[in-house]
Protein backbone atom coordinates (compact mmCIF):
# COMPACT_ATOMS: atom_id res chain seq x y z
CA UNK A 1 0.00 0.00 0.00
CA UNK A 2 2.04 2.75 -1.28
CA UNK A 3 1.65 6.43 -2.58
CA UNK A 4 3.21 8.96 -4.68
CA UNK A 5 1.91 12.40 -5.42
CA UNK A 6 1.71 14.07 -8.55
CA UNK A 7 2.89 18.07 -7.99
CA UNK A 8 0.89 20.22 -6.66
CA UNK A 9 2.25 22.91 -8.94
CA UNK A 10 -0.58 21.57 -11.92
CA UNK A 11 -2.82 23.10 -9.53
CA UNK A 12 -1.58 25.89 -8.77
CA UNK A 13 -1.09 26.60 -12.78
CA UNK A 14 -4.43 26.65 -12.89
CA UNK A 15 -5.34 29.23 -10.29
CA UNK A 16 -2.46 31.28 -11.48
CA UNK A 17 -3.34 31.14 -15.59
CA UNK A 18 -6.81 32.50 -14.25
CA UNK A 19 -5.80 35.38 -12.65
CA UNK A 20 -3.50 36.01 -15.28
CA UNK A 21 -6.86 36.62 -17.39
CA UNK A 22 -7.65 39.43 -15.39
CA UNK A 23 -4.53 40.58 -14.43
CA UNK A 24 -1.71 40.28 -17.12
CA UNK A 25 1.87 40.85 -17.14
CA UNK A 26 1.48 44.92 -16.23
CA UNK A 27 4.58 46.65 -18.66
CA UNK A 28 1.87 47.56 -21.13
CA UNK A 29 1.23 46.29 -24.32
CA UNK A 30 1.80 42.79 -25.60
CA UNK A 31 5.00 41.42 -27.08
CA UNK A 32 8.72 41.15 -26.28
CA UNK A 33 10.63 43.95 -25.40
CA UNK A 34 13.41 43.44 -28.06
CA UNK A 35 11.09 41.15 -30.43
CA UNK A 36 13.61 38.68 -31.87
CA UNK A 37 16.15 39.16 -29.34
CA UNK A 38 17.33 36.34 -27.05
CA UNK A 39 16.71 37.23 -23.05
CA UNK A 40 19.44 37.86 -20.68
CA UNK A 41 19.39 36.78 -16.84
CA UNK A 42 21.68 39.37 -15.00
CA UNK A 43 20.64 38.14 -11.77
CA UNK A 44 18.02 36.64 -9.42
CA UNK A 45 16.68 37.52 -5.86
CA UNK A 46 17.03 35.38 -2.93
CA UNK A 47 19.43 32.95 -4.47
CA UNK A 48 17.97 29.85 -2.32
CA UNK A 49 14.34 29.48 -0.98
CA UNK A 50 11.51 26.97 -0.12
CA UNK A 51 8.52 25.45 -2.18
CA UNK A 52 6.50 28.28 -2.66
CA UNK A 53 8.78 31.10 -2.16
CA UNK A 54 8.68 34.54 -4.73
CA UNK A 55 11.92 35.01 -6.66
CA UNK A 56 12.19 37.98 -8.55
CA UNK A 57 14.54 37.70 -12.07
CA UNK A 58 16.34 40.67 -13.41
CA UNK A 59 17.40 40.70 -17.05
CA UNK A 60 16.64 42.19 -20.71
CA UNK A 61 14.49 41.32 -23.45
CA UNK A 62 11.92 39.47 -21.64
CA UNK A 63 8.00 39.38 -22.74
CA UNK A 64 5.56 41.44 -21.27
CA UNK A 65 2.93 39.06 -22.45
CA UNK A 66 3.13 36.34 -19.73
CA UNK A 67 2.69 33.07 -21.54
CA UNK A 68 5.60 34.55 -23.97
CA UNK A 69 7.84 33.22 -20.86
CA UNK A 70 8.66 30.40 -19.45
CA UNK A 71 10.65 29.70 -16.24
CA UNK A 72 11.78 26.80 -15.24
CA UNK A 73 14.21 25.58 -12.10
CA UNK A 74 16.93 23.29 -12.90
CA UNK A 75 14.07 21.86 -15.32
CA UNK A 76 11.29 21.51 -13.01
CA UNK A 77 8.49 24.39 -14.60
CA UNK A 78 7.54 27.50 -12.93
CA UNK A 79 4.67 29.60 -12.72
CA UNK A 80 5.31 33.35 -14.16
CA UNK A 81 3.72 35.58 -11.86
CA UNK A 82 4.13 38.99 -13.26
CA UNK A 83 6.59 40.26 -16.12
CA UNK A 84 7.87 43.61 -17.92
CA UNK A 85 10.78 43.67 -20.71
CA UNK A 86 13.45 43.51 -17.74
CA UNK A 87 11.50 41.84 -14.76
CA UNK A 88 10.09 38.00 -14.15
CA UNK A 89 8.28 36.97 -11.22
CA UNK A 90 7.96 33.62 -10.45
CA UNK A 91 7.67 31.24 -7.28
CA UNK A 92 10.38 28.18 -6.61
CA UNK A 93 7.94 25.05 -7.79
CA UNK A 94 7.35 22.18 -6.11
CA UNK A 95 9.81 19.20 -6.54
CA UNK A 96 12.24 22.17 -7.61
CA UNK A 97 16.25 20.87 -7.12
CA UNK A 98 19.28 23.08 -6.55
CA UNK A 99 20.56 24.00 -10.54
CA UNK A 100 20.29 27.11 -12.49
CA UNK A 101 17.46 28.93 -13.54
CA UNK A 102 16.20 29.48 -17.15
CA UNK A 103 13.99 31.54 -19.10
CA UNK A 104 12.81 31.06 -22.83
CA UNK A 105 10.74 34.01 -24.29
CA UNK A 106 9.48 32.96 -27.63
CA UNK A 107 11.70 29.91 -28.29
CA UNK A 108 14.96 31.71 -27.33
CA UNK A 109 16.28 30.75 -23.97
CA UNK A 110 19.49 31.83 -21.58
CA UNK A 111 20.47 29.81 -18.41
CA UNK A 112 21.29 31.90 -15.24
CA UNK A 113 25.53 31.29 -14.51
CA UNK A 114 24.83 30.61 -10.85
CA UNK A 115 22.72 28.10 -9.29
CA UNK A 116 19.44 28.55 -7.20
CA UNK A 117 19.10 26.46 -3.92
CA UNK A 118 16.46 24.69 -3.23
CA UNK A 119 16.29 24.31 0.64
CA UNK A 120 15.14 20.32 0.50
CA UNK A 121 17.11 18.37 -1.52
CA UNK A 122 15.16 15.98 -3.78
CA UNK A 123 14.28 13.30 -4.27
CA UNK A 124 12.81 12.01 -0.80
CA UNK A 125 11.65 9.06 0.28
CA UNK A 126 10.42 7.09 3.16
CA UNK A 127 10.16 4.06 4.96
CA UNK A 128 11.79 1.66 7.66
CA UNK A 129 15.37 0.41 7.98
CA UNK A 130 15.62 -2.96 11.17
CA UNK A 131 18.30 -2.42 14.24
CA UNK A 132 17.77 -6.19 14.76
CA UNK A 133 15.36 -5.48 17.67
CA UNK A 134 13.03 -3.31 16.37
CA UNK A 135 11.55 -1.57 12.90
CA UNK A 136 12.30 2.66 12.64
CA UNK A 137 10.81 4.53 10.52
CA UNK A 138 12.62 7.56 8.43
CA UNK A 139 13.20 9.30 5.64
CA UNK A 140 16.06 10.01 3.52
CA UNK A 141 16.73 13.45 1.33
CA UNK A 142 19.29 12.17 -1.59
CA UNK A 143 21.00 9.42 0.62
CA UNK A 144 20.75 11.21 4.14
CA UNK A 145 18.24 9.46 6.65
CA UNK A 146 16.45 11.17 9.71
CA UNK A 147 14.95 8.59 12.08
CA UNK A 148 11.36 9.28 13.22
CA UNK A 149 10.11 7.94 16.32
CA UNK A 150 7.33 5.55 17.27
CA UNK A 151 7.33 4.71 21.13
CA UNK A 152 11.02 4.08 21.25
CA UNK A 153 10.54 -0.25 21.77
CA UNK A 154 8.11 -1.44 19.37
CA UNK A 155 8.30 -1.57 15.44
CA UNK A 156 7.31 1.68 13.69
CA UNK A 157 6.76 2.54 9.88
CA UNK A 158 6.63 5.38 7.64
CA UNK A 159 4.47 4.56 4.43
CA UNK A 160 4.30 7.72 2.67
CA UNK A 161 5.93 11.24 2.10
CA UNK A 162 5.24 14.54 0.74
CA UNK A 163 7.06 17.55 0.70
CA UNK A 164 5.25 21.24 1.37
CA UNK A 165 7.03 24.23 1.41
CA UNK A 166 10.33 22.73 2.13
CA UNK A 167 8.49 21.11 5.44
CA UNK A 168 9.20 17.05 4.70
CA UNK A 169 5.94 15.18 6.20
CA UNK A 170 5.73 11.71 6.44
CA UNK A 171 2.82 9.05 7.47
CA UNK A 172 2.71 5.53 8.51
CA UNK A 173 2.28 4.25 12.12
CA UNK A 174 3.86 2.23 15.08
CA UNK A 175 3.11 -0.24 17.83
CA UNK A 176 2.80 0.53 21.53
CA UNK A 177 3.08 -3.20 22.42
CA UNK A 178 -0.41 -3.80 21.88
CA UNK A 179 -1.98 -1.75 18.86
CA UNK A 180 -0.88 0.28 15.63
CA UNK A 181 -1.65 3.69 15.76
CA UNK A 182 -1.52 5.67 13.00
CA UNK A 183 -0.18 9.08 13.15
CA UNK A 184 1.99 11.52 10.71
CA UNK A 185 5.09 13.30 11.45
CA UNK A 186 5.80 17.18 10.26
CA UNK A 187 9.39 17.09 10.25
CA UNK A 188 10.65 14.77 13.07
CA UNK A 189 7.37 15.65 15.40
CA UNK A 190 4.86 13.02 15.33
CA UNK A 191 1.31 13.52 15.53
CA UNK A 192 -1.12 10.47 16.33
CA UNK A 193 -4.28 9.77 14.29
CA UNK A 194 -7.60 8.28 15.74
CA UNK A 195 -8.76 4.78 15.54
CA UNK A 196 -10.98 3.18 17.92
CA UNK A 197 -8.63 3.38 20.92
CA UNK A 198 -8.79 -0.34 21.53
CA UNK A 199 -7.80 -2.03 17.74
CA UNK A 200 -5.08 -1.35 15.34
CA UNK A 201 -4.92 1.64 12.76
CA UNK A 202 -2.44 2.21 9.88
CA UNK A 203 -1.77 5.85 7.95
CA UNK A 204 -0.77 4.01 4.19
CA UNK A 205 -0.73 8.08 2.31
CA UNK A 206 -0.25 11.51 2.70
CA UNK A 207 -0.45 14.87 0.84
CA UNK A 208 -0.98 18.60 1.79
CA UNK A 209 -3.15 21.18 0.00
CA UNK A 210 -2.19 24.45 1.56
CA UNK A 211 -1.44 24.19 4.98
CA UNK A 212 -3.62 21.35 5.57
CA UNK A 213 -2.66 17.56 5.93
CA UNK A 214 -4.67 14.89 4.88
CA UNK A 215 -3.72 11.19 5.56
CA UNK A 216 -5.47 7.83 4.49
CA UNK A 217 -5.46 4.47 6.01
CA UNK A 218 -7.82 1.92 7.98
CA UNK A 219 -8.28 1.03 11.64
CA UNK A 220 -9.85 -1.95 13.11
CA UNK A 221 -13.23 -1.70 15.40
CA UNK A 222 -12.65 -5.68 15.83
CA UNK A 223 -14.76 -6.86 13.87
CA UNK A 224 -13.97 -5.75 10.62
CA UNK A 225 -11.02 -3.01 9.18
CA UNK A 226 -12.75 0.39 8.01
CA UNK A 227 -11.06 2.46 5.61
CA UNK A 228 -10.73 6.50 6.94
CA UNK A 229 -9.11 9.33 5.72
CA UNK A 230 -8.10 12.24 8.70
CA UNK A 231 -8.32 16.25 7.82
CA UNK A 232 -5.44 17.14 10.43
CA UNK A 233 -6.55 14.83 13.21
CA UNK A 234 -10.47 14.72 12.32
CA UNK A 235 -11.37 11.20 10.61
CA UNK A 236 -14.02 10.81 7.90
CA UNK A 237 -14.74 7.30 7.34
CA UNK A 238 -15.52 5.79 4.05
CA UNK A 239 -18.06 2.92 3.12
CA UNK A 240 -17.46 -0.49 2.14
CA UNK A 241 -19.94 -2.89 1.98
CA UNK A 242 -20.49 -2.12 5.37
CA UNK A 243 -20.15 -5.98 6.42
CA UNK A 244 -16.66 -6.69 5.22
CA UNK A 245 -13.16 -5.11 5.61
CA UNK A 246 -11.73 -2.35 3.59
CA UNK A 247 -8.67 -0.21 2.94
CA UNK A 248 -8.10 3.43 1.99
CA UNK A 249 -4.19 2.80 0.44
CA UNK A 250 -3.45 6.17 -1.25
CA UNK A 251 -5.17 9.91 -1.15
CA UNK A 252 -4.73 13.33 -3.23
CA UNK A 253 -6.65 16.50 -3.03
CA UNK A 254 -7.11 18.17 -6.22
CA UNK A 255 -9.94 21.44 -6.26
CA UNK A 256 -10.33 21.02 -2.69
CA UNK A 257 -12.19 17.63 -3.29
CA UNK A 258 -10.65 14.68 -1.41
CA UNK A 259 -9.57 11.77 -3.21
CA UNK A 260 -8.76 8.27 -1.61
CA UNK A 261 -8.11 5.05 -3.17
CA UNK A 262 -8.10 1.20 -1.90
CA UNK A 263 -10.25 -1.97 -2.33
CA UNK A 264 -13.47 -3.82 -0.06
CA UNK A 265 -14.45 -7.31 0.54
CA UNK A 266 -17.92 -8.03 -0.66
CA UNK A 267 -17.31 -11.34 1.31
CA UNK A 268 -16.45 -13.08 -2.19
CA UNK A 269 -13.73 -11.63 -3.63
CA UNK A 270 -12.01 -7.54 -3.05
CA UNK A 271 -12.96 -5.23 -5.41
CA UNK A 272 -10.47 -2.04 -5.79
CA UNK A 273 -12.35 1.29 -5.82
CA UNK A 274 -11.96 5.04 -4.97
CA UNK A 275 -13.90 7.17 -3.41
CA UNK A 276 -14.24 10.78 -4.10
CA UNK A 277 -15.07 12.70 -0.82
CA UNK A 278 -16.92 9.73 0.37
CA UNK A 279 -19.04 8.82 -2.47
CA UNK A 280 -17.06 5.11 -3.82
CA UNK A 281 -16.33 4.63 -6.74
CA UNK A 282 -16.04 0.73 -8.04
CA UNK A 283 -13.10 -0.23 -10.54
CA UNK A 284 -13.13 -3.47 -12.78
CA UNK A 285 -11.13 -6.27 -12.43
CA UNK A 286 -12.14 -9.74 -14.50
CA UNK A 287 -15.47 -9.66 -12.31
CA UNK A 288 -14.51 -12.85 -9.98
CA UNK A 289 -11.66 -12.46 -8.81
CA UNK A 290 -9.72 -9.99 -6.29
CA UNK A 291 -8.56 -6.66 -7.14
CA UNK A 292 -6.93 -3.66 -5.90
CA UNK A 293 -6.10 -0.16 -5.99
CA UNK A 294 -2.93 0.93 -4.50
CA UNK A 295 -2.17 4.86 -5.58
CA UNK A 296 -4.62 7.49 -6.88
CA UNK A 297 -3.85 10.67 -8.63
CA UNK A 298 -5.94 13.71 -10.23
CA UNK A 299 -4.76 15.28 -13.65
CA UNK A 300 -7.01 17.71 -15.48
CA UNK A 301 -10.01 16.71 -13.78
CA UNK A 302 -9.50 13.17 -14.52
CA UNK A 303 -9.24 10.34 -11.65
CA UNK A 304 -5.99 8.10 -12.37
CA UNK A 305 -5.50 4.91 -10.41
CA UNK A 306 -2.66 1.76 -10.38
CA UNK A 307 -3.32 -1.56 -8.93
CA UNK A 308 -3.71 -5.04 -9.83
CA UNK A 309 -6.09 -7.89 -10.66
CA UNK A 310 -6.35 -11.42 -10.85
CA UNK A 311 -7.30 -13.63 -13.71
CA UNK A 312 -7.36 -16.64 -11.80
CA UNK A 313 -4.32 -18.07 -13.25
CA UNK A 314 -2.28 -14.93 -12.30
CA UNK A 315 -2.28 -11.01 -10.70
CA UNK A 316 -2.06 -8.55 -13.70
CA UNK A 317 -1.09 -4.60 -13.12
CA UNK A 318 -3.05 -2.18 -14.68
CA UNK A 319 -3.89 1.34 -14.32
CA UNK A 320 -7.63 3.16 -14.23
CA UNK A 321 -8.37 6.59 -16.29
CA UNK A 322 -11.48 7.42 -14.30
CA UNK A 323 -13.26 3.67 -14.83
CA UNK A 324 -11.49 2.28 -18.00
CA UNK A 325 -8.38 -0.30 -17.10
CA UNK A 326 -5.13 -0.50 -19.18
CA UNK A 327 -3.32 -3.49 -18.01
CA UNK A 328 0.50 -3.16 -17.74
CA UNK A 329 2.75 -6.01 -19.38
CA UNK A 330 4.95 -8.34 -17.14
CA UNK A 331 6.31 -11.24 -18.47
CA UNK A 332 2.79 -12.98 -19.68
CA UNK A 333 2.92 -15.91 -17.31
CA UNK A 334 3.82 -14.85 -13.84
CA UNK A 335 2.65 -12.48 -11.22
CA UNK A 336 2.74 -8.39 -11.83
CA UNK A 337 1.77 -5.78 -9.51
CA UNK A 338 1.36 -2.10 -10.14
CA UNK A 339 2.26 0.13 -6.76
CA UNK A 340 1.71 3.51 -7.83
CA UNK A 341 1.23 6.27 -10.58
CA UNK A 342 1.71 9.83 -11.65
CA UNK A 343 0.62 11.63 -14.40
CA UNK A 344 3.05 14.46 -16.21
CA UNK A 345 2.50 16.21 -19.01
CA UNK A 346 -0.24 14.35 -20.06
CA UNK A 347 1.69 11.12 -19.50
CA UNK A 348 0.57 8.01 -16.90
CA UNK A 349 3.37 6.94 -15.51
CA UNK A 350 3.26 3.31 -13.24
CA UNK A 351 5.78 1.39 -10.76
CA UNK A 352 5.58 -1.74 -9.61
CA UNK A 353 7.34 -5.18 -10.21
CA UNK A 354 6.70 -8.83 -11.87
CA UNK A 355 7.99 -11.90 -11.45
CA UNK A 356 9.76 -13.48 -14.50
CA UNK A 357 9.23 -17.69 -12.43
CA UNK A 358 12.37 -17.03 -10.32
CA UNK A 359 12.57 -13.72 -8.81
CA UNK A 360 10.63 -10.34 -8.64
CA UNK A 361 11.84 -7.73 -11.05
CA UNK A 362 11.11 -4.01 -10.36
CA UNK A 363 10.25 -1.83 -13.25
CA UNK A 364 8.00 1.14 -14.43
CA UNK A 365 5.83 2.01 -17.29
CA UNK A 366 5.43 4.95 -19.36
CA UNK A 367 2.12 4.53 -20.47
CA UNK A 368 2.40 0.56 -20.97
CA UNK A 369 6.04 0.63 -22.11
CA UNK A 370 7.71 -1.30 -19.71
CA UNK A 371 11.18 -0.46 -18.15
CA UNK A 372 12.96 -2.89 -16.04
CA UNK A 373 15.50 -1.23 -12.99
CA UNK A 374 18.11 -3.21 -11.72
CA UNK A 375 18.57 -5.03 -8.79
CA UNK A 376 21.36 -7.07 -7.93
CA UNK A 377 20.58 -9.16 -11.08
CA UNK A 378 19.55 -12.59 -8.32
CA UNK A 379 17.59 -12.61 -6.01
CA UNK A 380 13.85 -9.89 -5.98
CA UNK A 381 13.22 -6.65 -5.64
CA UNK A 382 10.37 -4.11 -6.18
CA UNK A 383 9.44 -0.91 -7.20
CA UNK A 384 7.36 0.85 -4.29
CA UNK A 385 6.53 4.65 -5.96
CA UNK A 386 7.07 7.04 -8.93
CA UNK A 387 7.33 10.62 -9.13
CA UNK A 388 8.08 12.50 -12.10
CA UNK A 389 10.02 15.83 -12.37
CA UNK A 390 10.55 17.42 -15.81
CA UNK A 391 12.07 14.73 -17.97
CA UNK A 392 13.04 12.39 -15.25
CA UNK A 393 11.45 9.46 -13.60
CA UNK A 394 12.05 8.68 -9.89
CA UNK A 395 11.37 5.32 -8.65
CA UNK A 396 12.05 3.84 -5.26
CA UNK A 397 11.71 0.54 -2.88
CA UNK A 398 14.01 -1.74 -2.28
CA UNK A 399 16.45 -5.19 -3.34
CA UNK A 400 17.84 -8.09 -1.82
CA UNK A 401 21.21 -8.81 -1.55
CA UNK A 402 20.70 -12.82 -0.56
CA UNK A 403 21.04 -11.70 3.08
CA UNK A 404 18.76 -8.44 3.80
CA UNK A 405 16.74 -6.04 1.58
CA UNK A 406 18.64 -2.59 0.70
CA UNK A 407 16.51 0.70 0.35
CA UNK A 408 16.83 2.16 -2.98
CA UNK A 409 15.95 4.84 -5.48
CA UNK A 410 16.66 4.80 -9.34
CA UNK A 411 17.30 7.79 -11.20
CA UNK A 412 15.88 6.55 -14.67
CA UNK A 413 17.64 3.06 -14.50
CA UNK A 414 20.60 4.65 -12.31
CA UNK A 415 20.25 3.04 -9.08
CA UNK A 416 20.87 4.52 -5.69
CA UNK A 417 21.26 2.78 -2.34
CA UNK A 418 19.94 4.03 0.37
CA UNK A 419 21.40 3.20 4.22
CA UNK A 420 19.43 1.87 7.10
CA UNK A 421 22.10 -0.05 9.29
CA UNK A 422 24.27 -2.11 7.08
CA UNK A 423 23.28 -5.06 8.88
CA UNK A 424 19.42 -5.84 8.92
CA UNK A 425 16.92 -5.24 6.29
CA UNK A 426 15.14 -1.66 4.88
CA UNK A 427 12.51 -0.86 2.49
CA UNK A 428 11.30 2.15 0.86
CA UNK A 429 7.60 2.57 0.80
CA UNK A 430 7.36 6.25 -1.46
CA UNK A 431 9.33 8.46 -3.06
CA UNK A 432 8.39 12.32 -3.60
Amino acid sequence: MYNVRISGIFRLCIVLSIISLFVGCGGGGGGSAATGSSPTITNFTPTSGNVGDTVTITGTNFSTTWADNTVSFNGTAAVVYSCTSTRIVTAVPERATTGPIEVTVVGNSVTSLTAFTAAVTLPASAGYYSDGTKDIPCYWTRTLRTDLSGDGTHDAYASSIDVSNSTIYTAGYYSDGTKGIPCYWTGTLRTDLSGDGIHDGYANSITVSGSTVYTAGYYSDGTKDVPRYWTGTTHTDLPGDGTHWAHASSITVSGGTVYTAGSYSDGTKDIPCYWTGTTRTDLPGDGTHDGYANSIAVSGGTVYTAGYYSDGTKDIPCYWTGTIRTDLPGDGTHDGYASSIAVSGGTVYTAGYYSDGTKDIPCYWTGTLRTDLPGDGIHSAQASSIAVSGNTVYTAGSYSDGVKDIPCYWTGTTRTDLVGDGTHDAQVYSVF
